[in-house]
């Protein structure tokens, strides 16, 4: 009499870990967006802190100036004050066009290499980051163009230069500790993402040879 088997069918098994491969491969997707825009948010905040402070430092103190009665002078104060606060409502809006795009976030790309070698893995983290920072560099360069307003001179070309038509800042620059840890677990998700892939491409592998 033979014994009858418990073991279920080698074929399911594999397709049933596919299935559950591909549900967790769509939920770290998912997750990677969630932090893709948090890390925007950060940015929205972190570029509105930086370019008020370069103003503070930068220009004079125009509203605890109060008005010197003269009419001129106080439209043209009025004006730069109206500038301003133009500014602080475009920075949202200037930060989400230019890092809500598909290039810089890797989990937007439907075609991810399976490899998770740490080479690829750091080569591609370096690519996002650079990729990342000088599209802020191009956000805080629209504030060159309130410096000039503001101090009747050209920004020069120390700190900022063209590039596209438009100015970028050039100096050192230093993610916000937000931002940095929002990048952090988006990289985390990001190798999680690269080993689920892996482990399916190896399961279609072999199923590919077995066909043979």
């Amino acid at each position: 009499m033979g014994i009858e088997s418990n073991t279920p069918d080698c074929s399911e098994a594999k397709a049933d870990r596919v299935s559950e491969l591909c549900k967790k491969m769509e939920s770290t997707r998912e997750k990677m967006e969630e932090e893709m825009l948090t890390f925007i948010e950060a940015t929205k905040s972190f570029s509105l802190e930086w370019i008020q402070r370069e103003l503070r430092v930068n220009t004079p103190p125009l509203e605890s100036e109060g008005y010197s009665g003269n009419e001129k002078t106080d439209k043209k104060k009025l004006n730069e004050l109206s500038r301003l606060r133009e500014m602080n409502s475009r920075i949202p809006l200037i930060v989400e066009e230019n890092l809500n795009r598909d290039e810089h976030w890797v989990h937007r790309n439907q075609q991810l290499q399976a490899d998770i070698s740490r080479d690829y893995l750091e080569f591609k983290k370096d690519r996002m980051k650079r990729g990342l920072t000088s599209s802020i560099r191009m956000i805080l360069g629209c504030a060159a163009e309130i410096f000039a307003d503001l101090k009747d001179e050209d920004p020069g070309d120390r700190v900022w230069v063209k590039e596209r038509g438009r100015r970028k800042y050039i100096c050192i620059l230093r993610f916000s500790d937000e931002m940095t840890a929002s990048l952090d677990r988006y990289f985390t998700m990001f190798e999680e993402f690269l080993i689920l892939g892996n482990e399916m491409k190896e399961i279609e592998k072999k199923n590919k040879e077995k066909e043979r």
